[in-house]
């Protein structure tokens, strides 16, 4: 909690607040559907399909969009051939799915939202209590915003999971050359990203195995699959001060959007460590 807080409603004293607020025209899709705002669905879905209201709403927004759901009965939400009980978990996340959307598919709106960090997110239109039932809790409504607005973008995500993982990762394309090196990879094999981005991968491969390497490579490029399908295998990896390691690791190849293989990724880690302790058991047993 930050002491501060943001009110976020078509009621709010602060622009941020009437723009975030599901009142606000913010045209996006959710499973095709075409709607004016999330208000506009909240009060929409009490309606059966082809309900002239549910038509009205999904078109609407502010207060009109409010106006359109008055005359529903309250007791369902429909949603594609599905009949929802009112008020129900699976109803909030149903909402809760519309309002992701609304987001995702606004790069200004999330814009807004992020304006917002430092503050804590809450709701009050002014208008009483909260009934018992509702399509949306304001406490539902103010942690959903939150998780949006703190959550990484999937590609700053992803990003930072590839950094942050303990396994090294490596990426290279078609030609073995190195695309992706983490923080992980250069622990284990000792260089830098700028030492390995743009070379070959018989940076780290042992000399004696190269050949055998790039002939697998090549045919697991060429027909889109590999022997070991994502199984772990045990190999000799060489470090930057030219010593030896056993490597753990699992390939897959990375396809474009016509499923042509563009490429490997590895996960590595080292082993050195358990075979060696292995190979002293056995030799004292012996």
């Amino acid at each position: 909690m930050t002491g501060k807080t943001i009110n976020i409603a078509f009621t709010s004293d602060d622009w941020r607040g009437v723009a975030l607020s599901n009142f606000s025209l913010s045209p996006f899709r959710l499973d095709g559907v075409a709607l004016a705002s999330v208000e506009g669905f909240i009060q929409g879905i009490k309606f059966p399909p082809a309900h002239p209201a549910r038509v009205r709403a999904f078109e609407s927004w502010a207060w009109e969009a409010k106006q359109c759901g008055q005359g529903a009965d309250k007791r369902w939400a429909y949603w594609g051939e599905t009949r929802i009980e009112f008020g129900s978990p699976d109803h909030h996340r149903l909402v809760e799915r519309a309002l992701r959307a609304r987001f995702a598919q606004n790069e200004g709106l999330r814009g807004v939202l992020r304006a917002t960090r430092g503050f804590d997110i809450v709701h009050r239109t002014g208008e009483g209590p909260e009934p018992g039932r509702t399509s949306l809790p304001a406490a539902l409504f103010c942690r959903i915003l939150t998780d949006i607005r703190d959550t990484p973008a999937a590609p700053d995500l992803a990003e930072r999971i590839i950094e942050q993982t303990t396994d090294a990762l490596i990426y290279a394309d078609r030609t073995g050359r190195i695309v992706r090196w983490n923080q992980a990879a250069g622990r284990l094999f000792g260089f830098s990203g700028g030492e390995a981005l743009g070379a070959s991968l018989d940076l780290i491969i042992p000399e004696h195995l190269r050949a055998a390497h790039w002939a697998g490579y090549d045919a697991a490029l060429d027909s889109g699959r590999t022997k070991l399908e994502g199984r772990p295998t045990l190999t000799r990896g060489v470090k930057k001060d030219g010593g030896k390691c056993y490597v753990e690791m699992t390939f897959a190849l990375v396809k474009d959007e016509t499923g042509a293989a563009i490429g490997s990724v590895a996960m590595a880690r080292d082993v050195t460590a358990r075979v060696e302790a292995e190979r002293a058991r056995r030799a004292g047993a012996q």
